[in-house]
């Protein structure tokens, strides 16, 4: 096969894309069999802790939170599944798929009860088929008492049949508060009665700390896992498993060179072998290939996963993104980005705190922010954005 390209871009095994399941869900056995444990538990009416997933932007906590959703729906869970914004109404979703769920169940008292709360919470918090504001409907005390008293009433509900509710929440870290407290409160509640209600949330570093802000028990609730780059064997296995399934192979410098040019990063890997595969000439796909492909992948990269985010960012929080990027590697205290800004904490604060809200940044302990997106910095840099 040298010299000539030898692997057809239709049958390209990779997926480079935003939550898009890789072919191979490698380097996360941990997180999923402590999922199947707690929802087995949770079925049966045993204490289990809930499932907390935090870390940067593309480490993979999308693909493996719908791997958790998947093992609770194959248990004979209702799952409730809801993306955070800051300016959305999750809590309305949650209502909405709760009443999907009651809609399709047999009529028992029990179920009758649950639609009769379940009218109740809708007009109080204003959830119709199009949802209107929550401070329209009620403000935030209504939102943190009602939902719990709906999700409670629903895991009930569905329990006589052997049945579990499942919530799981993405971006969590950018739910407002109020959200993220009835979410909690809900979790608990079932928890104190034994319900079969689980839950699993996921978002950026900080949603740890917000989820603490929210409800004082929140650490206690969850088993925490921090998604990171992937280890070394299984960033091999990421790459070589799919390709071998094709019977395609890569030689050991190839895989080599991948893992270090992805920093072992989920959605880096899937990039990088995406478009190794698209440009090989060689077979095994060689060290040589990977250096080929570099190119497109630099493109992807900066077209992509960098540049998207970037250009919704206003000329002035670019700006502060500039001033973080050229201190290098983070994290970094807050006051020196505002130095570098020539400006004061105090005077920034107001362009941190959007860049956070808006995933971008992050704070990972009190007085310092780093990148959510890992080596956006050297794509500022690189491009003098």
């Amino acid at each position: 096969m040298s010299g000539e390209a030898a692997y057809d871009p239709v049958a390209n095994p990779y997926a480079p894309g935003a939550g898009t399941p890789p072919p191979a869900l490698a380097g996360r056995d941990a997180e999923l069999e402590t999922a199947r444990v707690a929802l087995a538990r949770t079925l049966t009416r045993r204490s289990a802790q809930h499932l907390l997933l935090h870390g940067l932007r593309g480490v993979g906590k999308t693909v493996l939170l719908r791997a958790v959703s998947s093992l609770a729906e194959h248990d004979g869970y209702h799952v409730l599944q809801v993306e955070g914004d800051p300016h959305g109404d999750a809590v309305g979703a949650l209502v909405r798929q709760s009443r999907r769920i009651l809609a399709d169940a047999q009529p028992t008292p029990k179920v009758r009860r649950a639609l009769q709360i379940l009218k109740s919470v809708s007009v109080s918090l204003g959830v119709a088929e199009v949802s209107v504001g929550l401070e329209e409907a009620g403000g935030a005390g209504a939102v943190a008492e009602d939902l719990p008293e709906l999700l409670v009433a629903l895991a009930v509900a569905v329990a006589d049949d052997g049945a579990g509710v499942g919530i799981v929440v993405d971006e969590a870290q950018v739910l407002p508060l109020e959200q993220l407290a009835a979410v909690l409160g809900a979790l608990h509640a079932g928890g104190q009665r034994q319900l079969p209600l689980w839950g699993a949330l996921a978002g950026l570093p900080n949603l740890l700390g917000r989820a603490a802000k929210a409800k004082t028990y929140a650490e206690r609730m969850f088993t925490v896992a921090e998604l990171g780059p992937l280890e070394r064997s299984p960033a091999i296995a990421a790459v070589r498993e799919p390709a071998a399934e094709l019977g395609v192979s890569f030689s050991r410098p190839a895989l080599d060179a991948i893992v270090v040019a992805s920093a072992g990063y989920p959605y880096f890997l899937q990039t990088w072998a995406y478009h190794t595969w698209n440009v090989a000439r060689d077979d095994p796909i060689s060290k040589n290939d990977v250096a080929r492909a570099g190119p497109a992948v630099q493109r992807a990269l900066d077209g992509g996963f960098f540049a998207a985010r970037v250009a919704r960012v206003p000329e002035s929080e670019r700006r502060y993104l500039r001033a973080l990027a050229a201190l290098g590697p983070g994290p970094h205290p807050s006051r020196a980005v505002a130095e570098g800004l020539r400006s004061t904490t105090p005077g920034v604060g107001a362009l941190r705190d959007r860049l956070i809200t808006d995933g971008v940044i992050y704070s990972p302990a009190y007085g310092q922010v780093a990148f959510a997106l890992p080596l956006l910095d050297d794509y500022l840099r690189r491009n003098e954005i």
